[in-house]
């Protein structure tokens, strides 16, 4: 066998890792959850809103430290077109819905479970996060953002919002 096709044969099985890499400036995947608990469901990326998306659970201490941040952060940044959505990590998905309902209003923004895992895959593993709680920014379809909720700020969010506008390509003139 020549050089070239034994490097591309031992290689291939690499290639579709490489493709479900997920970095910031990439395209946002199109997994979502479909088991709501409250709040907006978000099926599709609308590319003029901007969407914070933090994996959590019940069973994470800094995961629940985060919840009043994200409150926080979806009632300031609501008229900016932003949602938030709590998708609970598919460990421990069965507590989620009592967990939520006794939170209330102190967790005042959307919140879907992660049934089977999938979601999470599709994100965090893609992201090579291996911890929560993780949050994705995504603003313009695209990921802006990758990292822990609690260094999410109402200005950090904004800058992402207005550099998505920036980078946009001009709409096209008739």
């Amino acid at each position: 066998m020549r050089p070239l096709p034994l490097l591309l044969a031992v290689l291939s099985p690499f290639a579709a890792f490489a493709a479900d890499k997920l970095e910031v400036g990439d395209k946002a995947p199109t997994k979502l959850p479909s088991a709501y608990i409250k709040g907006e469901r978000v099926s599709t990326f609308d590319p003029k809103k901007t969407y914070v998306i933090e994996f959590w659970a019940t069973w994470c201490p800094p995961c629940v430290a985060s919840i009043p941040h994200l409150t926080e952060l979806q009632a300031k940044l609501k008229s900016k077109g932003v949602t938030v959505l709590g998708v609970h990590h598919a460990n421990g998905v069965e507590a989620a819905d009592a967990f939520v309902r006794k939170q209330g209003k102190a967790m005042e923004y959307s919140v879907a479970k992660d049934t089977n895992g999938a979601v999470g895959k599709a994100w965090l593993t893609a992201a090579g996060q291996n911890g929560i709680p993780c949050a994705f920014v995504v603003t313009g379809g695209k990921v802006a953002y990758i990292g822990h909720p609690m260094s999410l700020t109402e200005d950090k969010v904004v800058a992402m919002i207005e550099e998505a506008k920036e980078s946009a390509p001009a709409p096209a003139k008739k």
